[in-house]
């Protein structure tokens, strides 16, 4: 880790796979360049998360013949953002993701490889869909080429990140991880073999380490420095006078989530946690805030998550992503019983989930609950916990021998959950679910459901006793609703509309008008490396 000295050309707040992108990117461009970490380690967000990249048309895909176009990815991400998305967002994306990839590959020897069989498995329906080609992730990398770095390296408690997509699948699939053969995962932890979002950040953090960029973590960013109309630098918590940056400023603090008082305001939601690192706090609307950088915002849907028993993350208690209720034999209900969404499609629920009932001022489908049944309790891990483990307290769980003493103890209706499991169940018979289409996404069948399952990997009757329930909480991931105002090349807008000169932002803390009111996994990764990259060569006058 660097010492932080007093000038530099380009100064990146924030130490995420945006940052340093970023960091890689200006200092190839021959730029003195620090990249400035709130936290302790480096990797943001993007070190916790699947590590996946959407990438239209790249090199990986076109060697394996699989046709695609920039033309075919805008038209997708066109559909996705239903009017949202701004038109020079996405033709910046899909004409620059695919020469982005290659550059850091040329640059800092990062491996991406196809994700093989894996469709645009959100929404296969889209005309521009393709059935394979476009999801990209890192090879391996052992901790070991980081050297005496390595400690500097986010690591994630969500992910199994010594695995790829392909060595999970070759397991099983992630609803049974609880009885995969973990021969690979010892010789891989042996290693210390990086893979998923962790991998992706520990390639990004080797590079900007190889390319002479300063990394100082625990720096705590207080202000930018604005001198003649243009941002010149930062003042940094504990130190006397200014940080400069004679090319300019980027913000990539991520998003902020552990503000309460923004995720009130921007998501639309009360009382939601977090499974980003606690350092995600919105710096970057607070300082941008302060010199008239104007904000936007796009409709996304909120998650739902669960408390991790015994985990901490920087202080901090854990929390993690509910995927649990897309597995056979559990459904997701609201306070009259009744099914919602499609349990298989988190986009699904999310939208659900901030619907209010105007004529009753209250949310219709918060609370809710997950309902499962013995087969499902005996089958599946939820999280850490095994079937052979017993439920922790703090989830709020409940069981009873019928569908109606479980409902009164939960505070259900108990004709409504029981008319809809006797529903839900009659669907599941015959192969499919008519009311919310679940399982139906090639998405949730693969990455949401049990590969192993007799029937349909999504969809199994709920009806062997003991009963049981957990009521979930809602839960950020990092992506946000609202971000600050840029053009494509990451310059952070003013209100009017113009840039404000010398301030750049790129991850989380940009607006994702790539991709407007929907998403797409992959997407926020692959917007961090373009974005970080237009920016670091704009600030370099390239």
């Amino acid at each position: 880790m660097s010492e932080l000295q007093q000038s530099y050309d380009f100064v990146v707040v924030g130490g995420g796979l945006a940052g340093l992108a970023a960091g890689v990117a200006a200092a190839d461009a021959g730029l003195r360049v620090a990249v400035l970490e709130k936290s302790d380690t480096f990797g943001g967000v993007t070190a916790y998360s699947n590590g996946q990249l959407w990438v239209p048309a790249s090199r990986q895909q076109l060697a394996a013949s699989l046709e695609d176009s920039a033309e075919s990815g805008a038209g997708y991400l066109r559909r996705l953002g239903m009017g949202f998305a701004h038109e020079e967002h996405i033709q910046a994306y899909v004409d620059l993701a695919p020469q982005v990839v290659r550059y850091f590959e040329d640059v800092i020897g990062a491996r991406f490889d196809l994700i093989r069989g894996l469709p645009d498995y959100y929404y296969p329906d889209f005309e521009e869909a393709k059935p394979e080609g476009r999801y990209l992730e890192v090879a391996p990398l052992l901790g070991a080429e980081l050297g005496e770095h390595v400690g500097l390296l986010r690591r994630s408690p969500h992910q199994q990140y010594r695995l790829t997509h392909e060595d999970m699948w070759q397991l099983g699939g992630g609803t049974r991880s609880h009885s995969w053969d973990r021969t690979l995962i010892d010789e891989r932890e042996a290693q210390d073999a990086l893979c998923m979002g962790t991998g992706i950040a520990a390639y990004f953090l080797r590079g900007a380490i190889q390319k002479g960029a300063d990394l100082v973590a625990g720096v705590d960013v207080q202000e930018l420095v604005v001198e003649g109309g243009r941002v010149r630098g930062v003042r940094v918590a504990g130190i006397e006078g200014v940080v400069h940056a004679e090319r300019g400023v980027l913000l990539a603090t991520g998003g902020y989530d552990w503000n309460l008082a923004e995720m009130r305001a921007f998501e639309g939601v009360v009382d939601i946690a977090s499974a980003a690192p606690p350092s995600v706090t919105g710096d970057h609307l607070r300082l941008a805030g302060d010199i008239g950088a104007a904000i936007t915002q796009t409709p996304k849907p909120v998650r739902l998550g669960y408390k991790m028993p015994g985990r901490v993350a920087e202080g901090e208690p854990l929390t993690g992503i509910f995927r649990f209720p897309s597995n056979p034999h559990a459904i997701l209900v609201n306070r009259d019983g009744r099914r919602f969404s499609d349990e298989s499609f988190y986009a699904s629920i999310g939208h659900a989930l901030k619907a209010i009932d105007g004529r009753a001022q209250q949310f219709v489908n918060w609370p809710c609950w997950m309902i499962f049944d013995t087969q499902f309790r005996s089958q599946y891990s939820i999280g850490s916990v095994t079937p052979e483990t017993d439920l922790p307290a703090e989830w709020e769980w409940s069981a009873a021998d019928t569908l109606a003493e479980l409902a009164a103890q939960i505070g259900v209706d108990p004709e409504g959950l029981e008319a809809q499991v006797e529903e839900f169940n009659r669907g599941v018979e015959q192969g499919h679910d008519p009311v919310f289409h679940r399982g139906e996404r090639p998405w949730s069948r693969r990455s949401y459901g049990d590969a192993a399952a007799t029937g349909h990997p999504n969809l199994g009757t709920i009806e062997k006793g003991p009963f049981y329930a957990i009521k979930p909480e809602l839960v950020g991931t990092g992506i946000p609703t609202v971000g600050l105002d840029t053009d494509p090349v990451g310059r952070v807008l003013s209100h009017a509309g113009k840039p404000i000169e010398g301030l750049y932002a790129a991850g989380n803390s940009s607006a994702l008008l790539e991709t407007g009111a929907g998403y797409q996994s992959g997407v926020a990764n692959t917007r961090s490396l373009t974005v970080a990259y237009s920016s670091a060569r704009a600030a370099a006058g390239l």
